[in-house]
């Protein structure tokens, strides 16, 4: 094994160890896990994924599954321990999670609840400190977020703030360390992810590479829509039946992106999940920026060890 081979490894397997620190919070607890991700951008199923993963690695009790138009407030009495999906959208820039947050967290003070590992975005100062004064009235509030930028933020929101990298780290290990690295395919294969929604920055990628771009949605079929209009009909009579479908669509869907990656050496992205996905699968990466800062801020914090990244 090279030695930026077993560097890679020690990085990817550092960051999928560190997510005990919030099963510890979590065992022997009947947990409520809410805002599961009902669309097809991959970076957020990603993480849903890796959060189930993690559940499943450290034997925790989850309860409840919601997304964020259909969660219950009364079920969540029956709860010991409340947990938000991790990701991006903490701040004003997606209005129905954050306000179902701090519905949450003021109707419930008296229960453990935790956000896993978020971005945290204002645009407007007024919205954050009105924001962290409904959070930083709950006791028991634990806020885990992704970069430093980040955590300075957190800490307007509660006392208990903590790194933590991404959820989908737990995902970990989805190749054998022989697999990855640089190949010696000539002409390498080029995979261009580039963002087409509020945080892209218009030719992220384009200035060395002249290729169509890619997003997530291309991945998406006619199958995979006729899916998520059954869920979303089925949750309305089976919850529990929709919920399980929907797990199931979204590994197969995951693995799509898996087998897509797989198919090109080399990964030129402004998206956080296309960067984590790759550096999972062991993948050279030119890495870009997103509008505000993320994926950079990300970098510095977690993957500045893998040897295969490039920053741009």
């Amino acid at each position: 094994m090279s030695a930026t081979n077993q560097q890679w490894l020690a990085t990817m397997q550092t960051l999928s160890d560190m997510h005990k620190d919030i099963a510890v919070l979590l065992t022997g607890k009947r947990i409520a896990y809410i805002d599961i991700p009902l669309h097809y951008n991959v970076g957020d199923l990603l993480i849903y994924l890796g959060t189930e993963s993690f559940f499943n690695k450290n034997n925790l009790n989850v309860v409840y599954r919601s997304e964020v138009n259909k969660t219950s407030l009364s079920a969540l009495k029956n709860v010991d321990a409340i947990v938000f999906h991790g990701g991006g959208n903490f701040g004003d820039l997606y209005t129905a999670h954050q306000k179902l947050r701090e519905k949450i967290l003021s109707k419930y003070s008296e229960k453990l609840i935790v956000c896993l590992p978020q971005t945290i975005h204002f645009d407007s100062e007024d919205r954050l400190t009105a924001s962290a004064a409904i959070f930083a009235k709950h006791p028991n509030f634990h806020f885990f977020v992704r970069d430093v930028k980040s955590l300075e933020l957190a800490k307007r929101f509660t006392e208990k703030a903590k790194l933590m990298p991404d959820m989908a780290h737990s995902l970990h290990p989805l190749v054998d360390v022989t697999e990855v690295g640089p190949t010696n395919a000539m002409p390498q294969k080029i995979l261009s992810l580039v963002r087409r929604d509020i945080e892209s920055v218009r030719n992220a990628t384009g200035r060395n590479i002249h290729k169509r771009g890619f997003d997530w949605d291309d991945l998406i079929t006619l199958n995979e829509i006729a899916i998520l209009r059954t869920y979303q009909i089925l949750r309305m009579f089976k919850p529990e039946l929709a919920i399980k479908l929907w797990h199931k669509n979204t590994k197969d869907v995951v693995f799509k992106s898996y087998q897509f990656f797989q198919q090109h050496d080399v990964v030129y992205t402004d998206r956080l999940h296309g960067l984590i996905l790759a550096s999972l699968l062991g993948k050279p990466i030119m890495m870009y920026d997103n509008s505000y800062g993320k994926n950079f801020s990300y970098y510095d914090c977690w993957l500045k060890n893998n040897p295969f990244i490039t920053k741009c």
